[in-house]
């Protein structure tokens, strides 16, 4: 017999990335997260990086793989929510939401915790820091470095 709590756990996690409008081509990225790695799809023969999982526009999808990426960035641009849209966020306002641009060159949207509102600056370094989301995901979110 195989091991089904892997299979389980696995599922599990497509689910809760299905659930949250995720893409099952990502589950690399998720498996990731959850041993603190941040990954982005990359193409080897031209070494782009790209994030969501996606084809180099030069060389299509053949060379294409997951690699651990530095999780550093810089804040592109960011807002401050102040009212929940959805129920679960009603004990979190206000909370920002941030536009990273990674190192190795995608955007990542997330959130940016640990981090006065009023020092908040585009430009500003940042660094990926794990978090367990209420989805059971562990996602990354930001924080100044």
């Amino acid at each position: 017999m195989g091991d089904t709590s892997a299979l389980d756990a696995q599922q599990s996690k497509l689910n809760a990335v299905l659930k949250l409008g995720g893409d099952p081509a990502d589950l690399p990225f998720w498996d990731g997260c959850e041993v603190g790695q941040f990954m982005l799809h990359r193409c080897n023969v031209c070494q782009r990086a790209y994030w969501p999982a996606s084809r180099c526009i030069e060389h299509g999808d053949e060379s294409m793989v997951w690699v651990a990426a530095s999780g550093r960035g810089t804040l592109h641009t960011y807002t401050i929510m102040h009212r929940a849209y959805i129920p679960s966020m009603k004990d979190k306002v206000p909370f920002v939401v941030g536009v990273v641009e990674l190192e190795e060159g995608p955007f990542y949207h997330s959130n940016i915790i640990d981090c006065d509102h009023d020092s908040l600056r585009v430009g500003m370094k940042l660094m990926a820091k794990m978090a367990l989301h209420e989805s059971g995901l562990t996602v990354p979110m930001f924080v100044a470095v």
